[in-house]
């Protein structure tokens, strides 16, 4: 939640960027991509308060199965050029919420 804050705190710079970065109006990246960018962090940031690990009893058997949630390790995320910073959090938020390291490797067409 942090970073949405920093990201909604700084919307114009990044704006700018963005618009620089592969060529899209200003008004576009101001209007679409940082928004979506700070909604998709906060949409994963609070769904990791609502996780929880779960036990389900094996019918017939005398096991009981888990499902753990935590986190991989080190995962890789490629970005495409049209809409870098709004898919790389598309891809890194729900990644980083669930506690694993994100590689993120942008698109060479883009800055």
């Amino acid at each position: 939640m942090r970073l949405v804050g920093l990201i909604e705190r700084d919307l114009e710079t990044l704006a700018l960027a963005e618009s620089i970065d592969n060529g899209k109006t200003l008004a576009i990246a101001r209007r679409l991509d940082i928004p979506r960018a700070a909604a998709n962090f906060k949409f994963y940031a609070t769904a990791a308060m609502h996780t929880a690990n779960e036990s389900h009893d094996s019918i017939g058997q005398q096991a009981i199965n888990y499902t753990l949630r935590q986190p991989l390790g080190v995962v890789g995320c490629i970005s495409p050029w049209n809409l870098p910073l709004y898919l790389f959090t598309w891809k890194i938020a729900p990644r980083s919420a669930a506690g694993c390291t994100v590689v993120a490797k942008p698109s060479e067409v883009t800055r």
